[in-house]
C-alpha cells in the first residue's frame, strides 16, 4: 500500500474503502497493530516496583529500575533510568518455538500470558506483578508421541564480567543471576525454580526438563524486588502459586469495584476494564507522601498534570472517588504563591493549559460527588490561577499583534504544537483551556455562594473568552470555502492537538460556530485507511490515537454524532496491541515500525474510559445522554446494554436496554439520578438497522416526546422508567 492510499476524505470514506460497512467495521481485531515489541507492565496496583514485558515472536524481555520515584523533586521531568533487561528465550531442542503469540491473563487483568506453540509441545508464561516480587509461571508441555527437551535461557543483556553465580562460583547457585556490577554485587537479579537442570553459562540462567510424551511441568521465574544472594534458601521455599494468586485476587478486587458496563462486544468491554488496571499500573508513591500518575512506564515515567488529570476525570466517572481525589492532589497543591498554577518548578512550566486539565479535573469531582468541602479547598487554588491568568494577559493587551491581543503571553506548545520552528509561540490549545479555567473558576465561585467574588472572576472569564473569541478570528486559517482553528494564529503547521476543546469540554463556542465546524472538518481531511485522522501530535504522517478519541470523538458526541464517534472507537482499539496497550504515537500502516515516546503510554487508555463511559452516559450541561455512542452492532437481535451505578452530574444512574428486533422493540429499564434534576434526560435509541421509532410508551402510558430522525427519546422527571419502542 503507498503513502497515498492512506488518505481519504472521511473516516466513513476509510471504512468504506475497504469494503466494510459501518456495522461491519465494529469488530474488535487490533489488525492496525505496530510492530513488536508489544510492551504490558507489571506490578501491583500504585506501585513503585515496575517490571516492564516486551513481547516479540520467540522472546520476552524483562526489564527494570531499581530507582523510582519518592526521592525525585515533585512533578518534574526527570524518570528512573532503566538499569537492567533480561531475555527470555523457550526453546525445544535447541531451537526457538516456530509460533508465539501474547494476550492479557484473565481477560483484561495485568496479567501476561505469553504462549510458545509447537506441533510437539508448548510453553507457557504468566507473569504478574506480586508482593515482593515480579512472578513468572512456567508451564511446559510435552504433546508429541516421543521424548522432548525444553529449557528457558534468561540472559542479561547489560552489564558484563559474568551473572550466574555457578559461573563464579562453581557448584552454587546455577539457578541465580547476580548483579555483579553496577550495584552490589550480590543483589539477585532474577532466579528460578522448578527446572529439572540448571545447564550453567557467563549470563544467562536456564531451566531446563527433558519430557515424556505428555508430560507437563511447571516452574518459575521470580524477580526479587529486593534480595541478595545469602537470602536465596529462604525465598526458595516460598509458596509462589500462593503468592501468584494473591496477586492476581487483589487486581481482580480492585477492578471489580468500578462501574459495571453491561457490553455485547467481550472485547470492547474487556478493554475497558484493562485500561482501567493500567491508570492504576501507572500510579505510583511520589516524593513528600503524595501519589501520582505518570503517563507512560518509562520514557515519560514522570508526574505532569495532563494526563493524570484526565485520569483523575476517568476514576471519577466511574466509581473510584477517593483514588481520583487522591491522585490529583499533587497537581493542585503545585501553585505558586502568585498564583500560578503551570508548575513553573515542574514538567508543565510554561504549559499554560495545565490550569485548565486541573480546573475541570477538580470540577469534575465536585460535580460528580457533590463534596462542598472539596470544592471550599480548590477554590481558592482556582480563584488564585485566574487572577494570576488575567494579570499576564493585561501584559499581552498592548500587543502590536492583533491574534496575541489579550491572550497569555508566549508558552510552551508540546502534543505538536509549534510555533513555526519554535516550541514557544502563542498556542490556542493552551489558550482554550486556561480560558476554561477560568469559566470554571466562576462557576465554583456561584456554587459557593461568594457573590462578590464571582462577579470578579466572571468578568476575568468574560473579557478572556472576548480576547480569545476576537483572535480566533484573527488567527483562523481561510482554506477551500471554511475556515479552521490552527496551532497557533496564521500558522498552518503543527499539529491539531486540542482545537476541538473549545467546545468539548470547555463549552467556549457553541456547536453551530463555523469555526468548530471547519476545524472538525480539518482535522478529518486526511483519515488514514485504519480510520485515523493524521497530525494530530509530532509526527506529520503518523497518528497519536489518543487525540482521535479525547478530541475527535468526543467531540463527535457532544455533536450527538454516534455513529462517527463509535467508529472511531473502534480504529482506536484496533491500532492498539492484543495486550490493549498503545504506543505515544506511531505510523499509520498495520505493523508499522514508527513510533514514538513510550510503548505503553497513557493518554489513550484514559481516553477510551472516557470515551465508553460517555457513550453510554453523557452530561453536556444541565442535559443528560442515555446510550449517545452505542454501537449499532450492540444492539442487534437478543443483545443488551447498559451500565449499573455510574455516578454523573446529578446523581448515580443506571439503564439497561434490551433489543428486540425481531418483533420490533427496544425495551429499556432506567434508574434516573436523584440527587439533583437535569432540565431533559435524553435516551437514545440506536436501531441495528437504523429503523423509525413508530411509538413510545413509559410506564405504559404512550407518549409522542421523541424524535424519529435523531433516534432519542425524552424522558419524564422521576423513576424508574420503562421505556418501550416499537419500529
Amino acid at each position: 500500500m503507498n503513502r497515498r492510499q492512506f488518505f481519504l476524505t472521511s473516516a466513513l470514506g476509510a471504512v468504506a474503502a475497504q469494503g466494510q460497512s459501518p456495522e461491519q467495521a465494529e469488530r474488535v481485531d487490533f489488525g492496525y497493530a505496530f510492530a513488536p515489541p508489544h510492551r504490558m507492565t507489571v506490578a501491583r496496583p500504585e506501585a513503585s516496583e515496575k517490571t516492564l514485558l516486551d513481547v516479540a515472536p520467540g522472546l520476552l524481555t524483562m526489564s527494570w529500575s531499581y530507582e523510582d520515584l519518592r526521592n525525585t523533586p515533585l512533578a518534574i521531568f526527570k524518570t528512573p533510568r532503566t538499569e537492567w533487561r533480561v531475555q527470555v528465550r523457550p526453546q525445544i531442542d535447541g531451537k526457538p518455538f516456530g509460533q508465539s503469540n501474547w494476550k492479557r491473563g484473565g481477560r483484561f487483568l495485568p496479567l501476561l500470558e505469553n504462549d510458545y506453540l509447537d506441533g510437539a509441545g508448548s510453553v507457557r508464561l504468566e507473569a504478574i506483578g506480586g508482593v515482593g516480587a515480579a512472578l513468572v509461571k512456567v508451564t511446559v508441555h510435552n504433546a508429541d508421541s516421543r521424548e522432548h527437551r525444553f529449557a528457558m535461557q534468561c540472559e542479561v543483556q547489560d552489564g558484563w564480567v559474568a551473572h550466574n553465580a555457578a559461573w563464579m562460583d562453581v557448584g552454587r547457585d546455577p539457578d541465580a543471576l547476580l548483579a555483579c556490577q553496577n550495584d552490589r554485587p550480590d543483589r539477585v537479579l532474577l532466579f528460578g525454580l522448578g527446572g529439572a537442570e540448571y545447564p550453567v553459562a557467563a549470563k544467562a540462567v536456564t531451566l531446563a526438563w527433558t519430557l515424556a510424551p505428555g508430560e507437563r511441568r511447571e516452574g518459575w521465574l521470580v524477580r526479587p524486588y529486593q534480595a541478595y544472594q545469602a537470602d536465596l534458601a529462604e525465598w526458595r521455599k516460598e509458596n509462589w502459586q500462593a503468592r501468584f494468586d494473591a496477586a492476581k485476587a487483589e487486581w481482580q478486587e480492585l477492578l471489580g469495584r468500578a462501574v459495571q458496563i453491561d457490553i455485547p462486544d467481550a472485547a470492547v468491554k474487556d478493554g475497558f476494564y484493562a485500561c482501567l488496571g493500567d491508570v492504576f499500573i501507572m500510579r505510583e508513591p511520589l516524593k513528600d507522601g503524595y501519589l501520582g500518575t505518570v503517563p507512560g512506564t518509562e520514557v515519560y515515567r514522570a508526574a505532569n498534570p495532563f494526563e493524570p488529570s484526565l485520569a483523575a476525570i476517568a476514576l471519577d466517572q466511574i466509581g473510584y472517588h477517593r483514588e481520583a481525589a487522591n491522585g490529583l492532589r499533587v497537581h493542585i497543591d503545585m501553585q505558586e504563591p502568585s498564583g500560578e498554577w503551570a508548575d513553573p518548578k515542574g514538567w508543565a512550566h510554561h504549559m499554560w493549559g495545565g490550569s485548565g486539565f486541573k480546573a475541570w479535573a477538580a470540577m469534575e469531582h465536585y460535580r460528580l460527588t457533590g463534596d462542598r468541602a472539596y470544592l471550599e479547598a480548590v477554590y481558592t487554588h482556582m480563584a488564585a490561577s485566574s487572577r494570576w491568568q488575567e494579570s499576564k494577559r493585561r501584559e499581552t493587551r498592548a500587543s502590536s499583534e492583533p491574534s496575541a491581543r489579550g491572550l497569555m503571553p508566549r508558552g510552551m506548545g508540546d502534543g505538536g504544537l509549534m510555533n513555526g520552528s519554535d516550541f514557544f509561540g502563542i498556542f490556542y490549545t493552551h489558550n482554550i483551556l486556561a480560558t476554561f479555567a477560568d469559566r470554571l473558576s466562576a462557576e465554583a465561585a456561584v456554587e459557593l455562594g461568594k457573590q462578590a467574588e464571582a462577579a470578579e472572576l466572571r468578568k476575568i472569564y468574560e473579557s478572556a473568552l472576548q480576547d480569545l473569541r476576537a483572535s480566533l478570528q484573527e488567527g483562523c486559517i481561510q482554506e477551500d470555502g471554511y475556515r479552521w482553528i490552527p496551532d497557533s494564529p496564521g500558522n498552518r503547521g503543527g499539529s491539531r492537538w486540542g482545537m476541538l476543546y473549545a467546545l468539548f469540554p470547555a463549552g467556549l463556542m457553541e456547536a453551530d460556530d463555523p469555526l468548530i465546524a471547519g476545524s472538525l472538518k480539518k482535522i478529518e481531511h486526511s483519515i488514514s485507511a485504519g480510520g485515523q485522522p493524521v497530525h494530530t501530535g509530532w509526527m506529520e504522517d503518523g497518528a497519536w490515537v489518543g487525540i482521535t478519541l479525547d478530541n475527535v470523538a468526543e467531540t463527535h458526541l457532544a455533536l450527538c454524532n454516534g455513529d462517527a464517534a463509535i467508529r472511531y472507537l473502534y480504529s482506536s482499539l484496533n491500532h492498539g496491541t492484543p495486550l490493549y496497550t498503545w504506543c505515544e504515537e506511531r505510523g499509520l500502516e498495520p505493523g508499522t515500525k514508527k513510533t514514538s515516546g513510550d510503548r505503553q503510554h497513557l493518554w489513550t487508555p484514559v481516553a477510551v474510559l472516557r470515551f465508553l463511559r460517555d457513550a453510554l452516559v453523557m452530561e453536556q450541561g444541565d442535559r443528560l445522554h442515555l446510550g449517545l455512542g452505542t454501537a449499532r452492532s450492540w444492539l442487534q437481535q437478543g443483545k443488551t446494554v447498559g451500565i449499573r451505578e455510574v455516578p454523573t452530574h446529578f446523581g448515580t444512574v443506571s439503564y439497561r436496554i434490551e433489543s428486540d428486533v425481531t418483533h420490533k422493540t427496544i425495551r429499556t429499564e432506567i434508574h434516573p439520578p436523584q440527587r439533583q434534576a437535569a432540565r431533559e434526560v435524553l435516551l437514545h435509541l440506536r436501531h441495528p438497522e437504523r429503523a423509525r421509532m413508530r411509538t413510545v410508551s413509559i410506564n405504559g402510558r404512550a407518549t409522542s416526546d421523541f424524535d424519529v430522525e435523531k433516534e432519542f427519546v425524552r424522558l419524564p422527571s422521576g423513576g424508574p422508567l420503562q421505556v418501550i419502542a416499537t419500529y
